[in-house]
């Protein structure tokens, strides 16, 4: 495996599909400012405004419309700023750091230490959650508020080897900003369903109205339906970009780790065990952090370009071609 290649296409990807979502927020603003920008044309051309008029509408009308989504996603980047022990205590974990008893803990916690170093990171607050699956997670917002999760799963039954190779994964994801990024992309998102809510809020007072200006009020019901219908066009499109997004960080944490242990095995190892047996977290808001783990915690039935993770046969065939398609029973270590 050439896992130099794996990051650099991983990267590239991820490039492209972020200068996607920007180039279509920019085309949803502009067409929900084109009502106001042809009622400008309109009453140019009958000579009751003037050229200067129509360009100053877009320009407001943009502003306005771009402030929406800026607004609304800053909000949710703000609540989504809090430190990543928010998202362990609430996924049910418990801090090891100084506390490890068992010499399951113990060497959870030797291996962490030994993948700091690996990856030039600073030591991360680690967590254990109580799930018999075996998964895993990093959250945080920089690597100094970053905290790992494990489950009791992975620490009983994967080797020691396997067990570096999810660290690493996660590892992974701090030292390459993931967790930075995928917070803008999740506000981002959060902006779009803002602009479709206020579009419906602004018919809805608009029907709910007195008498006024009939023409107004059609212009204004069908600025209200395209700020609708741009909001939620531009979420369910934000969501795939965040999906695929969230999958090419997914290989390029998996490059990362084979370069930060230089055991493919141990990668392969744990995805086979994973295949076998399942990822599943049981947290009542497991759904909610279903982007940060090492595999897809919940069961779900979207379709596939929403999925947050890649099939665990396309990552293990990534860094092993010949695989032979069998998964593996795991034991207790």
């Amino acid at each position: 495996m050439n896992f130099f290649e794996q990051q650099r296409q991983a990267k590239n990807q991820t490039a492209r599909l972020i200068n996607m979502m920007i180039l279509s927020i920019v085309m949803l603003i502009g067409l929900t400012s084109l009502p106001f920008v042809f009622s400008g044309f309109e009453d140019y051309l009958s000579g009751t405004g003037s050229l200067l008029d129509a360009f100053m509408a877009l320009g407001v009308i943009a502003t306005i419309v771009g402030g929406i989504v800026v607004i609304g996603g800053l909000l949710k980047y703000r609540e989504l700023r809090a430190g990543g022990k928010v998202v362990a205590e609430k996924l049910g974990g418990r801090w090891l750091n100084g506390f490890a008893m068992t010499p399951g803990e113990k060497r959870l916690m030797n291996v962490v230490e030994e993948m700091a170093i690996a990856s030039g990171s600073v030591m991360p607050a680690v967590y254990l959650l109580p799930d018999q699956s075996i998964n895993a997670f990093a959250a945080g917002f920089t690597p100094e508020d970053a905290v790992i999760g494990v489950t009791q799963g992975a620490v009983t039954q994967l080797t020691r080897e396997e067990l570096q190779g999810v660290i690493a994964h996660e590892f992974s994801h701090i030292f390459n900003g993931d967790m930075r990024l995928n917070t803008q992309l999740v506000a981002v998102v959060h902006g779009l369903l803002v602009l479709g809510l206020s579009g419906g809020l602004l018919m809805a007072s608009l029907l709910k109205g007195g008498k006024r200006d009939v023409r107004l009020m059609l212009l204004a019901l069908f600025a209200g339906f395209l700020l609708c219908l741009a909001g939620f066009i531009g979420n369910l499109f934000g969501n795939l970009v965040k999906a695929g997004v969230s999958r090419q960080r997914e290989f390029l944490a998996d490059a990362s780790a084979v370069q930060f242990t230089r055991n493919p095995q141990a990668l392969i190892g744990a995805l086979k065990k994973i295949g076998a047996q399942g990822s599943s977290i049981s947290a009542a808001r497991a759904g909610e952090y279903s982007h940060l783990y090492f595999s897809t915690g919940v069961s779900t039935t979207l379709s596939r370009m929403f999925a947050t993770h890649p099939d665990l046969s396309v990552r293990i065939r990534r860094i092993d071609p010949q695989w032979d398609g069998q998964f593996t029973v795991p034991s207790a270590q």
